[in-house]
């Protein structure tokens, strides 16, 4: 069964609903409830705001490695494929919920990184071909 819960002046209502309600949907951590949908957009942006940084947090910590260590070019391949997870995330799953401004600034910091990334990938391959044609 689907519930609604309204505020109307420190007074909660419950309704019963049998129709789907479109809006952001996610899994509850209890057991007593399935799933919660949230429809106010004001509240939809806030909670996929806090979504998307703790995404952004976590990939900074994999491109702030892979630009600390010189000697693996694996990392920035790595650090490579979660901007694209991020990026494939965004268009896909939120791109109906965000704002076209702030879909914008997250895709403009994600080509940033992206950018970033790719120029210490070509100065390693760089360096790489350097010193492998110094030694013949």
């Amino acid at each position: 069964m689907k519930y609604v819960v309204k505020k109307r002046n420190k007074i909660y209502d419950v309704l019963e609903l049998e129709y789907p309600i479109k809006g952001y949907k996610f899994n509850s951590k209890s057991e007593d409830i399935k799933s919660i949908t949230l429809v106010d957009d004001k509240l939809i942006s806030k909670v996929l705001d806090i979504k998307i940084n703790t995404m952004f947090t976590r990939l900074l910590m994999i491109v702030n490695d892979a630009f600390n260590s010189d000697d693996n070019p694996s990392g920035t391949a790595i650090a490579l494929d979660e901007i694209a997870l991020v990026r494939s995330t965004i268009l896909t799953k939120y791109h109906k919920l965000l704002d076209e401004k702030k879909e914008e600034l997250y895709l403009k910091k994600l080509a940033l990184l992206e950018q970033e990334m790719f120029d210490k990938m070509v100065v390693h391959q760089y360096d790489n071909y350097k010193t492998s044609t110094k030694g013949r």
